[in-house]
């Protein structure tokens, strides 16, 4: 079984690849889905010396087993930004503001991790490198790595975690097995959110875009707080607010707020369209009531400039000024 129930059938896929296991894997697909948690778990498998009777499952007591617990295994290497390793989440979605300091993986890492796959394995099996997010990978890198990828040395395993492998490089692509992790059913996410004692299983569920464990991270209260509060004040924004609201945001992060607006702005143009809501079900009735007064070509125009302003708000040069910019914008949808 897999580490959560909804990737079982991807499990079931690896096993059946595991008697005649590719040179490298790609696990790719939207972050919270358990991407990680199933590469380590095939990374455990792997190295057990001990497997249960079924081979689908590590014995957990071996010698392998224990090192890799204690992140010590002489077999196996991961590879992943100094920040997360610095980071204490250690999940797959520590990373999902977006590349900033420390948040890509080193072309001199690869080096280490060419160097580590020549040598002979210490227990006699497999060596095997965990990459992730594969998409951090700056470019002196993934051209480093396309060298052990075109002509890998025997007995090496190389899985690469990937939540946007259309950034990859085309080459690395046609290197790999790809392995595609789809969203689970709504209902089963929900049922595993209720389990962890997530409220409003549904609601979160919405805002993760239907990754479960993205869902739970969601849930923290500090952080719905935050987001009710920035959300709140767009209700009641007008043009002559936008200074005011910007300024008492401004020790916000602002990967958040912009993430918020353009979820927000996505729910507007989709109910001003098809009359549907995906994202912030817990004001649907206040958005319902706004879609109809905003001007949708400003709207779908806005929809743009946010999706460019995500992909560089890691290094602003003034935050507040760029939040000031967008709410000013975001007021001229209404006029």
């Amino acid at each position: 079984m897999s580490a959560h129930t909804w990737n079982d059938a991807v499990w079931q896929r690896l096993l059946l690849l595991r008697k005649q296991l590719p040179h490298a894997l790609l696990f790719h697909g939207r972050a919270g889905i358990g991407k990680l948690a199933l590469a380590e778990q095939l990374v455990q498998l792997v190295l057990c010396e001990n497997p249960h009777a079924d081979g689908h499952e590590a014995c957990g007591v071996c010698p392998s087993c224990h090192w890799l617990r204690q992140n010590s295994h002489p077999d196996f290497m991961k590879l992943q930004p100094a920040a997360l390793e610095e980071s204490e989440l250690h999940t797959e979605l520590a990373d999902r503001k977006g590349p900033a300091a420390g948040q890509h993986i080193s072309v001199a890492q690869v080096r280490e991790l060419t160097q580590f796959a020549q040598l002979s394995s210490h227990r006699g099996g497999l060596r095997v490198a965990l990459i992730h997010p594969a998409e951090a990978m700056n470019a002196a890198a993934a051209n480093a790595l396309l060298k052990t990828l075109e002509e890998p040395p025997p007995n090496i395993l190389l899985i690469l975690v990937s939540h946007q492998s259309s950034r990859l490089l085309p080459t690395i692509l046609s290197r790999c097995h790809q392995i595609r992790f789809a969203l689970p059913n709504p209902a089963a996410a929900q049922s595993w959110l209720a389990q962890q004692g997530i409220r409003e299983a549904d609601v979160c569920l919405a805002q993760a875009g239907g990754a479960p464990l993205l869902a739970s991270e969601l849930a923290d209260a500090d952080y719905q707080e935050r987001r009710c509060g920035f959300l709140t004040g767009l209700l009641k924004m007008n043009a002559a607010d936008t200074l005011r609201i910007a300024e008492h945001h401004s020790k916000q992060p602002l990967p958040d707020m912009v993430h918020w607006l353009q979820l927000w702005v996505h729910d507007l143009a989709s109910l001003r369209l098809a009359g549907r809501l995906y994202y912030q079900l817990d004001y649907e009735q206040e958005l319902r009531g706004m879609a109809g007064r905003a001007n949708l070509s400003r709207l779908l125009d806005f929809q743009r400039r946010l999706q460019a302003a995500r992909a560089s708000v890691q290094h602003p040069l003034a935050a507040q000024m760029v939040l000031e910019d967008l709410l000013l914008e975001y007021a001229g949808l209404f006029e």
